[in-house]
């Protein structure tokens, strides 16, 4: 619903601005400094540029890990030499023991049972050299998995480590006008503004006709308010006066170039405020039949 104008500021000194925050916004747009922005975001896509011709051969990133072979060797040698090192001199002891009881017993070491005595040890022996080096492998391959990991891990670290520039980058971007931005956002007001002008022009196309200085006073009484909005218009020529002083416009609608006669409501404002309306849309609208009293 449209507002009188008069009423809102008063007869006399009234003065209307239409869509105050969009022409803010593109005063903001228009002085907006995306230099900054603008080289960072130009360094970068220099970098990728140049990134993008090594991507077959990247020393600075690693593709594959492997585990550490010699790590298993030690591991499976340290292991194997450590059980030896513990269970042998158990088993000299042990064979040392059992050949003096065989001899107390008047066992001589030619015998069956001496003999048998002899092969049950060193088989015992033989058993614990076969776990030694089953645990041995086991302990190498568990060296190798860890080694392995901790390579996977380096080289998870170093690959991020090489993205986080480009991280810090993105982040410090973020919410920051680039050139393109700012023309986006300019494009779109415009765009916006350009659809209303449009639905305006389409509305008044409806309401307004061709009339003369002398029909525009004659007629004023019957005419319903219509769009007069200075910024409606173009190619704006002054071609007479009402008798209470308001000049009488040539003109054309923007985007139509049909000549029409008419007031700009700008100037009725000033003379007869309580004749203009504010339209849903912005743009200012006159009513005629006040305008020419």
């Amino acid at each position: 619903m449209s507002k009188s104008v008069g009423k809102l500021l008063g007869a006399g000194s009234a003065k209307a601005q239409r869509f105050a925050s969009e022409k803010e916004y593109l005063n903001y747009l228009n002085n907006y400094d995306t230099t900054k922005v603008d080289n960072a975001y130009k360094n970068m896509a220099s970098a990728a540029e140049s990134l993008s011709g090594t991507l077959g051969n990247r020393p600075d990133y690693i593709y594959s890990v492997d585990g550490s072979d010699e790590a298993r060797q030690r591991m499976e040698q340290a292991v194997y030499n450590q059980a030896v090192a513990k269970f042998e001199p158990e088993f000299e002891t042990r064979r040392k023991q059992l050949e003096t009881r065989l001899q107390n017993q008047g066992f001589s070491p030619t015998s069956e049972a001496y003999q048998t005595a002899m092969e049950n040890l060193e088989k015992a022996q033989n058993e614990a050299y076969t776990d030694a080096a089953y645990n041995s492998v086991i302990a190498g391959q568990n060296a190798f998995s860890n080694s392995l990991s901790d390579q996977i891990s380096s080289a998870g670290f170093q690959n991020s480590a090489r993205q986080l520039p480009i991280s810090e980058l993105a982040s410090l971007l973020q919410n920051q006008y680039s050139g393109y931005d700012v023309a986006n956002q300019k494009y779109l007001v415009k765009k916006g503004s350009d659809a209303r002008i449009n639905q305006t022009q389409n509305q008044n196309a409806a309401e307004q006709f061709n009339f003369g200085t002398n029909a525009l006073l004659s007629a004023g009484q019957g005419l319903a308010s219509l769009f007069s909005d200075k910024e409606l218009k173009e190619h704006i020529v002054r071609v007479g006066q009402l008798h209470n002083g308001l000049p009488v416009y040539l003109f054309t609608y923007k985007g139509d170039n049909e000549p029409r006669l008419g007031l700009l409501a700008q100037e009725v404002l000033a003379v007869r405020p309580e004749a203009v309306d504010i339209d849903k849309s912005g743009y200012l609208k006159v009513n005629y039949a006040l305008a020419c009293e």
